[in-house]
């Protein structure tokens, strides 16, 4: 890095994020100025607007209607029920809504500043937090939601493990939020994994006082079902299991891939893009032979990346244009010099799965493992759609009703967005609670509205270019539609919409992604796999968001004449084995906004 940028001088400068934070909080003014409004977001909190009335203010010559959003860090989704119930407390603090993200967090919009304080507290105050929920950071940690006892056993203390040596150390967080007091477990680094740095940072021994180049995304998926999109992270881990097809048994170790992310510029199509992560190598579990600890792996991807990443181009300083420029084999010197210990190649995962875990799951009651081998005994599990991740009105009131009455134990919010409620002994009165309450189950809709998702986007996002969340329902209703008239009533069409091209809802991964370019222009691609280990491709540029369903008519007739009722080929994996010229050729003409090269 020859000269400093403003983004990593502001870093720099901060004391460790605490930065003119304080002052600002204790002043009068509606909104926290720009080098505040950077730091802020490694606290879990955005600037934003409202940006339905940004004109109207702005021609009135008034300021904008500032207000916050602010992100919870909910590690694997995991959520007992008396945190959400304090998570439903502080909406009131918002806009009376929480909204589930598809990196399993809890979000709270138009939260203003005056509110912002009792908010942070109030949700560290449950035993979660907002430090490390966003910024140059390894951000909130992924993982299968399913609370089945094999699994978990195996992904809690991983996820756990990956917390601890990266959330951010500094203490002005808690000054600033929570008085000086560390509610959240926040544990140092081990002496191990310390002695293998060359310069120790006294405050943040791994991130130092520039912290990372970008944003930084750890997921743990469980072998064989990839609900995590495991391939569009910075770092996978994935378990290898030494049962049958590799789908059930003891743990033998786990797969470390690399590389992977969504986000994109429209302004830079060549040389920012979404890319899939590769396998780097594989990691011995603890007693199998293995002289290298999991963590001090994945410990190592994150310093080499802090250490090489861009900081010069905050559009091209993830990891996977580290990765792409270095190579794989350069990444695993990196590693094996870093840890000190030879990496082994990686080995073969089994095929993926399609797993949405919506409806009924009995796992737990019929499982042979005793019944304290897990804390929810022979209890049953419901996957819960949730549109859009929003949780209001009806759905928050039964979900507060049915934890204070003991029918829900817990949660876990999904990658998808989507609750998982644990502990139910008592099917009927669950489902008469929500049903009552004008909450559809996954067996009251379509497949493709369970699976839909989409980003907040518009009004409140400063990135959206387009809406999503408030236009889902509406694309989802005419799409249903064209699949019935096209023969393809029922279909599991995985469709992830977005309002800018950073990707948040990945749909470069989906078989259906939309993503937006303009107020009224998306991009829509097509193709990516079912299992989320293919890239969709660009079918049409800038199109009418109500002219999307038609536009891909042809396409779902075509395919239903290709594949027959008992054929289980995905819409996404018929599209890739299409020449990709036919396959653009059977498109009709839509209203493009202006024309671009493809």
């Amino acid at each position: 890095m020859t000269d400093i940028t403003a983004a990593e001088l502001i870093k720099i400068d901060s004391n460790y994020l605490a930065g003119t934070i304080g002052a600002e909080l204790a002043n009068d003014e509606a909104k926290f100025d720009a080098d505040a409004e950077t730091l802020l977001k490694f606290h879990g909190i955005y600037q934003q607007d409202d940006r339905d009335i940004r004109r109207e203010r702005a021609q009135q010559k008034l300021p904008l209607d500032y207000s916050c959003m602010v992100r919870a860090s909910v590690p694997g989704g995991v959520i007992t029920g008396n945190q959400w119930l304090a998570l439903d407390r502080v909406a009131s603090l918002a806009d009376n809504k929480l909204r589930l993200t598809t990196r399993q967090g809890v979000q709270f919009h138009v939260v203003h500043k005056g509110e912002l304080a009792q908010l942070v507290s109030g949700i560290n105050s449950s035993l979660l937090t907002t430090l490390g929920a966003c910024g140059d950071v390894v951000r909130n940690v992924m993982a299968c939601p399913l609370p089945h006892a094999e699994r978990s056993a195996v992904i809690e203390p991983i996820v756990a493990e990956m917390v601890a040596r990266f959330r951010p150390q500094t203490e002005s967080y808690w000054e600033l939020w929570v008085d000086g007091e560390k509610a959240v477990s926040s544990e140092k680094p081990s002496a191990q994994a310390l002695a293998a740095l060359d310069s120790i940072d006294p405050v943040e021994p791994i991130y130092g006082a520039a912290y990372l180049p970008r944003k930084f995304k750890i997921g743990i998926a469980w072998p064989g079902d990839n609900c995590v999109d495991i391939y569009t992270h910075d770092v996978g881990i994935v378990p290898t299991l030494d049962g049958p097809n590799g789908l059930s048994g003891k743990v033998t170790g786990f797969v470390i891939l690399a590389g992977g992310g969504m986000g994109m510029s429209h302004a830079r199509p060549d040389d920012t893009y979404p890319v899939l992560a590769q396998p780097v190598g594989w990691v011995a579990a603890a007693g199998r032979g293995g002289a290298e600890s999991l963590g001090d792996v994945v410990e190592a991807i994150v310093t080499t990346q802090r250490d090489h990443g861009n900081r010069d181009d905050r559009a091209r300083a993830r990891l996977k244009y580290l990765v792409e420029a270095k190579g794989i084999p350069w990444l695993r010197d990196q590693i094996e010099q870093r840890t000190g210990q030879p990496l082994a190649d990686p080995v073969n995962l089994p095929p993926w799965e399609v797993h949405a875990h919506h409806g009924w799951d009995d796992t737990e009651r019929h499982s042979a493992a005793p019944h304290n081998a897990g804390p929810y005994g022979e209890s049953c599990v419901l996957g819960l759609p949730v549109s859009s991740g929003k949780v209001a009105h009806g759905l928050r009131y039964a979900l507060r009703r049915l934890i204070a009455d003991g029918a829900v134990s817990a949660l876990r919010v999904t990658p998808r967005q989507d609750l998982l409620l644990l502990g139910i002994t008592d099917r009927a009165a669950v489902e008469s609670t929500l049903r009552s309450n004008g909450v559809p189950l996954a067996s009251d809709q379509s497949p493709t509205r369970n699976l839909a998702i989409a980003c907040p986007a518009l009004p409140t996002c400063s990135k959206a270019l387009g809406e999503a969340e408030r236009v889902l329902p509406q694309v989802v209703d005419r799409l249903e539609k064209v699949l019935a008239d096209t023969g393809n009533t029922g279909l599991p069409l995985r469709l992830n919409m977005t309002g800018c091209p950073n990707g948040c809802s990945r749909p470069y991964a989906a078989e259906l992604g939309i993503v937006g370019r303009t107020k009224k222009g998306y991009d829509v691609y097509v193709g990516g796999s079912a299992a989320g280990d293919r890239l969709a491709k660009r079918v049409r540029e800038d199109v009418p968001l109500e002219e999307i369903p038609d536009m891909l008519r042809p396409l779902l007739e075509r395919f239903s004449r290709d594949v027959g009722a008992n054929d289980t080929t995905s819409f996404g994996d018929w599209a890739m084995q299409q020449k990709w010229t036919s396959l653009l050729a059977l498109l009709p003409t839509t209203t493009t906004r202006r024309v671009r090269a493809q």
